[in-house]
């Protein structure tokens, strides 16, 4: 079920109705995890179990975690909940790309791969960030676990975020389902608004954007370099537009029911520097990645070559993240490459450069990782 069909808005008006009726914590988050289950069954229910999986393994990992005295038992539940969440997430959104990026040494050797039919789960890799930074916050102290089950069966599940975001931490909305919201026409209202602006951006702008963009992308050697250049700036509008377009529905959503999610888009194409572009586009995926893998790996702590490397790691990952390509690879070196390079010359040359030249600059290099992200393999590319 996807944000612009009509069946959404149907089911959304029956959970709104229903939920805004219950008077008590626990039916309210009853009301909304099995709504939540019904909105990603509606894709396909075998995956549910997924979901089930992933909420189990982690409230008993947090759990273990948080009653554990030894570090080295507290390191053991904190490896499993590792394990086993990237084991899944690895196994369906990566084992065939693997298993096809090796199959020239394979056939090599005289081993025919093959390819299995593996159906991506939709959201796995969202839901699978979000149990992992709540697993790791209780490792690191920051967080206690949740005191109900449904609850953070709630908060891996719940509708408005599992399929595309924004990546919600458990510290940001575990504490609002422990009490039931106030009734607010003010907030309604607004979210209503945060939906409507979304549907624009989508349906209006982003999908009307892909018609053209998608027909030069096909064929680009069939048209002029100005109109390949005017293709790869639309698809800049395109997927800003949609993706920011489906989480400004989700954000919406959860006004209506009453919860606040994190902004996770700040005027992005108005960013002055590479660095400033990612502190203001996805910027809750930004954060997880800074917080889980950039600062763990080192950070900025280490030489300048330490840093580079920190960053290629973080974005490369973070490419990988997005889909199971070699594109993706590419466009996450791109942006590592670029953040370091920009972190370097800032370091050298700490020269403030006007506003209007940091802004086409970043433009360009951004635009230019677009078509990594949106060419379907290397000839497309070049």
């Amino acid at each position: 079920m996807q944000f612009t069909q009509i069946e959404f808005f149907l089911f959304l008006a029956l959970i709104l109705l229903a939920v805004w009726k219950c008077q008590t914590r626990l039916s309210r988050n009853l009301v909304l995890l099995l709504a939540s289950y019904y909105f990603y069954s509606y894709w396909d229910y075998r995956f549910c179990g997924l979901l089930m999986l992933s909420t189990a393994v982690d409230s008993i990992a947090a759990r273990k975690i948080f009653g554990s005295k030894s570090l080295a038992r507290k390191r053991t539940w904190m490896r499993f909940s590792i394990g086993v969440n990237l084991s899944v997430l690895g196994f369906f959104k990566y084992f065939n790309f693997f298993i096809d990026s090796a199959a020239p040494l394979l056939h090599a050797i005289g081993w025919d791969s093959g390819t299995l039919s593996i159906v991506l789960p939709v959201g796995i890799s969202f839901y699978t960030f979000q149990t992992l930074s709540y697993t790791i916050d209780v490792y690191r102290g920051k967080l206690a676990p949740a005191e109900s089950l449904v609850d953070f069966a709630l908060y891996v599940a719940f509708f408005p975020q599992l399929v595309a975001g924004p990546i919600v931490r458990a510290a940001e909305l575990l504490p609002q389902l422990a009490s039931v919201p106030e009734w607010s026409s003010r907030r309604f209202y607004g979210g209503a608004q945060f939906v409507l602006r979304g549907l624009v951006k989508k349906v209006l702008l982003a999908d009307r954007l892909g018609e053209v963009v998608d027909v030069v992308f096909e064929g680009p050697e069939l048209y002029s370099g100005f109109t390949v250049w005017l293709a790869v700036i639309g698809y800049a509008g395109q997927i800003y537009y949609d993706f920011s377009g489906y989480t400004d529905i989700a954000i919406g959503v959860a006004k209506m029911l009453g919860y606040r999610f994190p902004r996770n888009f700040r005027h992005p194409y108005l960013a002055t520097s590479i660095a400033d572009f990612w502190h203001r586009w996805h910027m809750t995926l930004s954060r997880w990645l800074r917080d889980y893998l950039y600062i763990p790996l080192g950070g900025s702590r280490g030489n300048r070559l330490q840093t580079a490397r920190n960053l290629m790691i973080t974005m490369v990952l973070g490419g990988l993240w997005h889909g199971a390509a070699w594109t993706f690879v590419l466009w996450g070196f791109w942006h590592g490459a670029a953040l370091a390079t920009d972190r370097w010359l800032r370091d050298r040359y700490p020269i403030r450069k006007t506003a209007w030249i940091g802004r086409l600059s970043t433009l360009l290099i951004v635009a230019v990782g677009w078509v990594f992200f949106r060419s379907n393999g290397w000839e497309q590319c070049v």
